[in-house]
């Protein structure tokens, strides 16, 4: 059994965030996003970037799009 890679194990100075586009107007309220070269995505709180951030691993990142394009009921107001 292959053991699993830690989508957290990056180095957050090579990590390159920006903005989401669902992300509206500039109020402080934005999601911030870092892609890595392997698929591995970071989602973090541009109003406090130094706050832990949540990681997702390429196939846990594309299995939350899905859900949310699908409407998926976890995932909205």
């Amino acid at each position: 059994m292959r053991d699993r890679h830690d989508p957290y194990d990056h180095n957050p100075a090579n990590a390159d965030w920006t903005k989401s586009p669902f992300s509206g107007d500039d109020n402080g309220s934005c999601i911030i996003v870092a892609r890595f070269p392997n698929g591995d995505v970071w989602l973090g709180d541009d109003k406090n970037p130094n706050r832990p951030h949540l990681a997702f691993d390429q196939a846990e990142w594309t299995a939350f799009i899905q859900a949310i394009e699908a409407h998926d009921p976890r995932f909205t107001a």
